[in-house]
């Protein structure tokens, strides 16, 4: 069930495997004939829309993914002191070698490119973190033909509603559908629900609502420790070197795949300070955002202004440090005024917006070396941070989903501590320093305030060794039922800092390996 990058990827691999497969999907006959869903209330402002963060049809969330491929570290997988509820039940090496084919699924390159090095000896921060882009990150256009040609993917639209086990509760008889406003049923030797972590949750909370014995009962850890990451700004990074900057935007390789650096604490000391597994990257600033600081970017915003061009040539050039109120032409004429740098640097920002016209993924190079800092940061798990059923009616219509998606003290002070590990890390390199966007007694705020996913949708379903602390067991299968599997990033037990679309194909394309084996036998 669910022909996201996730289901597409187990498809095509159980395909190859030589399975014959059913391929359920709301919205394969086109989204519009989606109806009866089933809702999903939120009780605080951190989580995504419902429209925000899925899409029906052929390739999924894709259709709203950038494209971003970033593989987990092997402290994900441990079982930190400092992080309650952490530890994973297999190591990382066993999704470690899936990565390249799920790369090359998502239409990213599996190599390595080359990394100069910053010649920086203090190996307190990993400046070589990587993250690679896909090229087609819609999956949709790329793979529909190629399901309608398939002689063993059978591809079915329909609703999935209902989970039906048989009279011992261990095993799956069927699968519950809508089509076309009618009831159908599916069956198998074998089901695996690739729906995203909040609509597997639905179905199996529904479960358990008409057999209350399986997935640990009304206590146990189904639709449980909901999480996702952290991510914004509260600091400009001032790179004492500009031309540092060059090391950290983004760069296609020889193939032409994008990619980027990004630093990131050295497990050690993640552990010394009891951290979450945090990453930073360098995004440039607006050149309307007289923060940047540069004479020459100042000058091409005013240009562009005051002849009504800055819309159609600014192609997105990035955020403001405070949003639009923060800009101010008098600063801008201030930055002029104080910035003694040379032509050459007029003439190579304009160089540089032009180049982004052409390939809009370039960085912005600013000559002051002024960026803001993004982080994308871990949370903890949560108990508390979860899902709940709601009754819904009508024919064919799914339960309501209540999604409590809770950020907790833990993640905020962790982020706020590794602002100040990169600072000083910064400061004693003299690569440069941060500046912080605001007071110390409001920055915690602030990351709260920027609290807000809901895209990743990690943990609700998470892997373990026993049915106390988890929905399934190391192979993927729901534990107590022999053939119900679950695909996805509610997988997860942590979530490290890692945009889980990768991870989550490398996870699919190791359990076809499994049920494949588990099949011939």
């Amino acid at each position: 069930m669910g022909a996201g990058p996730v289901g597409l990827a187990l498809a095509f691999k159980l395909e190859e495997l030589g399975l014959s497969v059913t391929l359920v999907e709301m919205g394969a006959g086109g989204a519009a004939n989606v109806t009866g869903a089933g809702d999903i209330e939120f009780t605080n402002r951190h989580h995504a829309p419902s429209m925000a963060m899925s899409r029906p049809g052929i390739g999924g969330a894709s259709a709203l993914w950038g494209g971003r491929c970033v593989t987990f570290d092997d402290l994900d997988f441990e079982a930190r002191d400092h992080v309650p509820f952490s530890g994973w039940p297999i190591s990382h090496e066993e999704l470690r070698r899936h990565y390249a084919e799920a790369l090359t699924f998502l239409s990213c390159n599996a190599g390595e490119p080359p990394l100069e090095a910053i010649g920086v000896s203090d190996s307190r921060i990993d400046t070589n973190a990587l993250e690679r882009w896909s090229s087609f990150p819609a999956l949709g256009p790329i793979y529909g033909e190629r399901l309608k040609a398939s002689d063993r993917i059978r591809l079915v639209n329909a609703i999935v509603t209902d989970v039906t086990l048989d009279a011992s509760g261990e095993r799956v008889e069927g699968l519950a559908a809508y089509r076309d406003g009618q009831q159908i049923a599916v069956t198998a030797r074998t089901f695996v629900l690739a729906g995203g972590g909040l609509e597997n949750v639905r179905l199996l909370l529904a479960l358990r609502e008409k057999r209350p014995e399986v997935m640990g009962g009304s206590d146990g850890p189904l639709g449980r420790f909901y999480q996702g990451h952290l991510t914004g700004y509260i600091a400009v990074l001032q790179f004492d070197r500009p031309k540092i900057a060059n090391h950290f935007a983004f760069n296609a390789d020889e193939e032409g795949y994008v990619f980027r650096r990004r630093s990131q604490i050295a497990p050690a000391i993640q552990a010394e300070e009891k951290l979450l597994n945090c990453v930073f990257w360098i995004d440039a600033i607006s050149v309307a955002d007289p923060v940047h600081g540069s004479g020459a970017l100042s000058l091409i915003y005013l240009f562009l202004r005051t002849f009504g061009l800055y819309r159609h040539l600014s192609n997105g050039l990035a955020p403001t440090a405070r949003g639009p109120e923060n800009i101010d032409r008098r600063q801008h004429w201030r930055n002029i005024r104080a910035d003694r740098g040379s032509p050459l640097d007029l003439f190579g920002s304009l160089l540089n917006m032009l180049e982004r016209r052409i390939e809009p993924w370039r960085t912005l190079i600013n000559p002051k070396g002024r960026y803001l800092l993004r982080y994308h940061a871990e949370q903890v798990p949560n108990p508390e941070s979860r899902v709940y059923l709601q009754p819904q009616e009508g024919k064919g219509r799914r339960g309501a989903l209540a999604v409590d998606y809770r950020v907790v003290e833990q993640d905020l002070a962790s982020v706020l501590k590794s602002h100040e590990i990169l600072d000083m890390w910064l400061r004693v390199t003299r690569l440069g320093r941060l500046e912080y966007l605001h007071e110390a007694s409001e920055r915690r705020q602030a990351v709260l305030n920027q609290a807000f996913d809901g895209y990743h949708q990690i943990g609700l379903s998470r892997m373990s060794e026993t049915p106390e602390e988890g929905v399934t067991d190391a192979d993927c299968r729901v534990h107590g039922i022999t053939n119900l599997y679950l695909a996805g990033s509610g997988l997860f037990p942590t979530g490290g800092h890692a945009n889980p679309t990768l991870p989550a194909v490398a996870l699919a394309l190791r359990l076809a390996a499994h049920l494949f084996e588990k099949l011939r036998r």
